[in-house]
């Protein structure tokens, strides 16, 4: 292999690798919002009726 194919390959083999990596981190923490309030933490179900729904057997 000549040494042009060679760095190609490696620049593209780097190019990759760096690609990869960034788009695994993530930017900063979550923020809420403007138009909604922090319900953090919540009470599952809110209700204490039985759920209805189509595996609900009613």
């Amino acid at each position: 292999m000549s040494k042009s194919k060679q760095a190609a390959v490696i620049l593209t083999a780097m190019l990759a690798l760096a690609v990869t990596v960034t788009a695994c981190g993530r930017k900063g923490d979550p923020y809420l919002p403007k138009d909604q309030q922090n319900t953090y933490p919540d009470q599952y179900p809110k209700s204490t009726q039985p759920q209805g729904g189509v595996f609900s057997g009613s």
